[in-house]
């Protein structure tokens, strides 16, 4: 059933503020090229200008191999729009005989919410160059010459599928495929995942940095900032529902696996206490937990138990103060820190003691567990997950009776047990 008018309208509004529509180009916003240039030739541009001693990107882009291609994309409500994706190949020459954990894969970076993946550039070249990984970051629905709209989290999850199929139908392997995201990118990266488990049965890795509980449970978190705001809690789930925005990437979580791995902040502003790292740490306290993961490897799962808090080096302090400031309180978001602002209580950055350390210990489970996945596997895009007031308001009646049987309206509520968590089967 199409959307309401209602709701696209709500939904525009989400947009306005998140991954707007239409948005102007970023290359050309910075001087490379201009609105006549394709997007071939000022990519070209850039790529050009970052191999020139002295400007701006030089040292970030040094010995980083770079590739542009276009993706098709079906947005959930079935209009197709494309997407960028930029590869990020490490070049240097480093001794062939002792490779980075992460030479010879894939990992696709997601990023969060209002954030293109030209702000990430400092982030995703470092990251080549400590894990020795190729990497690929993609434009969101709504750039002016790729088309298209996001107005729900399909949206946003349809890109990723469509940027992983791609790199399925070139030859990569499934095995070889990761997943990188921030914060709601990281959510969105989770849902990729669980479409690529549901749809074709195999695993993809998942390193989700930054990211929530719920976005329910965020949004609640930015509510209580305000007295004024607190009454409208009840209402955030049903709102999501209704325009396609309730995900939740901690339901059914349980607990790190070899095909997942999470972080958080040290002094998140943003997220509170909705972060993933608390809501683990509380769910598997419970008396009723399973541990979904395989039981080989949870004594290597374990050994990250100290890694899943991360706090800012004094350089990710002095950057995030120039370029945010502090709140009334004096204090530093570092939710709007990159992975590579950030450090262990031995100085170590993330990258170097949790990223390449987890890539090692799932490489090695990952060969003694191989997957294959053909192309007439690949999973297919999402629809919209959008609900109707209808169905916010009435009760659901599996049977004439349904709604004295005690019932609940919202499947999700009774689903999320995780005394049920499945564990994964080697």
């Amino acid at each position: 059933m199409a959307n309401s008018y209602l709701q696209i309208w709500l939904q525009r509004q989400i947009a306005d503020s998140t991954f707007p529509a239409n948005r102007e180009d970023w290359y050309i916003s910075k001087g490379y090229g201009t609105n006549e240039s394709t997007l071939d030739e000022r990519f070209t541009l850039f790529e050009q200008s970052v191999r020139q001693e002295e400007t701006p990107y030089y040292e970030s882009f040094r010995d980083i191999a770079l590739q542009r291609s276009e993706v098709d994309v079906t947005l959930a409500n079935q209009t197709p729009c494309r997407t960028e994706v930029i590869a990020f190949h490490n070049n240097n020459n480093r001794d062939l005989l002792s490779p980075g954990y992460g030479a010879g894969k894939h990992i696709v970076y997601f990023t969060g919410i209002a954030s293109l993946y030209q702000n990430c550039f400092g982030d995703i070249t470092e990251a080549v160059r400590i894990t020795e990984a190729s990497y690929y970051a993609f434009e969101y629905p709504g750039m002016r010459h790729l088309g298209g709209e996001v107005l729900e989290v399909n949206d946003l999850v349809n890109t990723g599928i469509a940027v992983t199929n791609d790199l399925l139908r070139k030859g990569i392997s499934i095995d070889d495929i990761i997943f990188q995201g921030d914060s709601f990118g990281a959510a969105i990266a989770r849902k990729v995942s669980d479409q690529f488990k549901l749809q074709a049965g195999v695993e993809i890795r998942c390193i989700l940095n930054n990211t929530f509980s719920t976005f329910q449970e965020a949004v609640q978190n930015a509510l209580n900032q305000s007295i004024w705001q607190k009454p409208l809690k009840p209402a955030v789930r049903p709102v999501l529902r209704y325009l396609g925005w309730d995900i939740r990437p901690g339901d059914l979580y349980g607990q790190d696996t070899p095909y997942r791995i999470h972080v958080n902040h040290v002094g998140d502003l943003t997220l509170g206490r909705a972060t993933l790292a608390e809501l683990i740490e509380s769910n598997s306290q419970l008396q009723d937990f399973v541990d979904p993961c395989p039981e080989d490897y949870r004594e290597i799962r374990d050994s990250y138990n100290h890694l899943h808090w991360a706090k800012l080096s004094a350089y990710g302090e002095q950057y995030l103060e120039t370029k945010y400031g502090r709140n009334s309180e004096g204090l530093i978001d570092t939710h709007l820190a990159d992975l590579t602002l950030l450090v262990y209580e031995d100085g170590q950055g993330v990258y170097n003691k949790l990223i390449c350390k987890y890539l090692s210990d799932s490489n090695q489970y990952v060969m003694a567990h191989p997957q294959s996945l053909t192309l007439e596997q690949l999973p297919q895009p999402l629809q919209s997950d959008t609900v109707s007031l209808c169905e916010l308001m009435m009760p659901s009646f599996s049977n004439p009776f349904g709604f004295f049987s005690g019932e609940s309206t919202v499947q999700n509520e009774t689903e999320h047990s995780y005394s049920q968590i499945p564990s994964i089967e080697p």
